[in-house]
């Protein structure tokens, strides 16, 4: 009988055999030991990211993307579309052929899915990312849209002949604060911003413009993305490519996903970056979570709560304007305003003041202020005065 250990057609010695198996064994052990070490290092390069990143909800799905502020639509791998809200949350499994919005008019927007649920389109809730029972039955796409017209110096209804009419303040129905809006097709491309009374704000220097929150807009200069305050100041540098179908998100908890140099990450509202650009896509979120992808799998990423802290606490809302007794326009593209009984859209109209009117205002409530026109004391919609420098003749005024 030969001696030593048959491997193959070869034999070895028994010493020779356990020195291979020991061989073999240390190196399988620093084999463990460098993966173990790799598990370390994504973790701590997490951490350095300010930021952690599953992948057990979304890492199966082929597409996500943002459809409002509040919902995100999923696709799965075999095509079927589902819903979440932005933190992650699946509110609808997969089974809709298609999610899509619908514009009625001018920032009036219906969101809508089809599919094996009901027979025609039904309305999804826009806060809350849930299908709801109520059919559409409405168009895709408005008859007409309104443009900044550089011409008539109003904001105006163009449909496809072209202008199509001055937009009321009324029909508009804006809250305070600042509206992005684009040139007329004629004029240019470019963007500003308007007020609630549809008045021109920030002039139309930019190439594309996204809604302020927070106190501060994305906007588009020269190819890069910054953001602007409610001055129309640079407030974040021009230095962001596009991302989201938007080209921009806004600020939510004074953080918002960015891109730079073909990576995304999350900047807060001095452009500092708070988690590094590392991702290949992240979509807006809210309270420190966000869908996003990354080495082509998707995922949620969960920052860091200290980070959200900090950013959230440093939010200051923009200072009220002082609101002061004295003279005021009436500024209500050409119709009148009713001077009511009441601070209240349904309280009894006392008389009608005509557009450039100028009243004496001696009191204010809730957006509301107190005058007198034709001998009659009652309250007008400060939504359609306003102020003028002291000095103005009050003799302006009608009655």
């Amino acid at each position: 009988m030969k001696n030593g250990i048959k491997i193959g057609k070869y034999r070895v010695s028994p010493k020779l055999f356990i020195a291979l198996a020991a061989l073999i064994i240390a190196v399988a052990g620093a084999v463990a030991g460098v993966s173990a070490l790799r598990r370390s290092g994504e973790k701590k390069a997490a951490e350095q990211l300010g930021c952690t990143f599953d992948t057990t909800v979304f890492g199966g799905f082929s597409n996500v993307e943002c459809l409002n502020e509040a919902i995100a639509v999923y696709t799965d791998s075999n095509g079927k579309k589902g819903l979440a809200s932005l933190d992650g949350t699946v509110t609808q499994q997969a089974g809709l052929d298609s999610v899509y919005t619908a514009s009625e008019k001018w920032r009036n927007v219906k969101y809508v899915c089809e599919g094996s649920l009901s027979e025609y389109p039904l309305l999804i809730d826009p806060e809350t990312a849930v299908v709801t029972t109520r059919q559409y039955h409405g168009p895709k796409e408005p008859e007409k849209t309104a443009y900044w017209s550089a011409t008539a110096n109003h904001l105006a209804w163009y449909d496809e002949l072209g202008y199509a009419g001055e937009v009321q303040i009324a029909e508009a129905g804006l809250a305070k604060g600042l509206y992005p809006v684009q040139a007329s097709p004629e004029d240019s491309k470019k963007f500003g911003y308007i007020n609630q009374n549809l008045g021109l704000e920030i002039a139309l220097l930019y190439d594309g413009a996204g809604e302020f929150s927070e106190g501060l807009a994305p906007v588009l200069k020269g190819g890069k993305w910054g953001y602007i305050n409610e001055k129309g100041v640079a407030a974040i540098d021009y230095e962001f490519d596009n991302v989201g179908e938007n080209g921009a998100y806004g600020f939510v908890n004074g953080l918002t996903p960015a891109r730079k140099n073909g990576y995304c990450g999350i900047i807060n509202r001095k452009g500092e970056a708070v988690v590094s650009f590392e991702f290949d896509e992240i979509l807006q979120g809210k309270n420190g979570k966000y869908i996003a992808k990354k080495g082509g799998v998707w995922g949620v990423i969960t920052v860091n709560e200290s980070i959200v802290e900090a950013e959230s606490t440093s939010i200051t809302e923009p200072a009220e304007e002082s609101v002061m007794q004295g003279n005021y326009k009436v500024v209500t593209s050409g119709s009148y305003l009713n001077l009511r009984a009441a601070p209240d859209v349904n309280s009894a109209s006392l008389e009608r003041i005509p557009n450039g009117s100028v009243i004496t205002v001696t009191d204010f409530t809730d957006g509301w202020a107190y005058t007198t026109y034709n001998s009659a004391s009652g309250w007008v919609s400060m939504s359609y005065i306003s102020q003028i420098e002291t000095g103005s003749a009050a003799s302006q005024a009608d009655g």
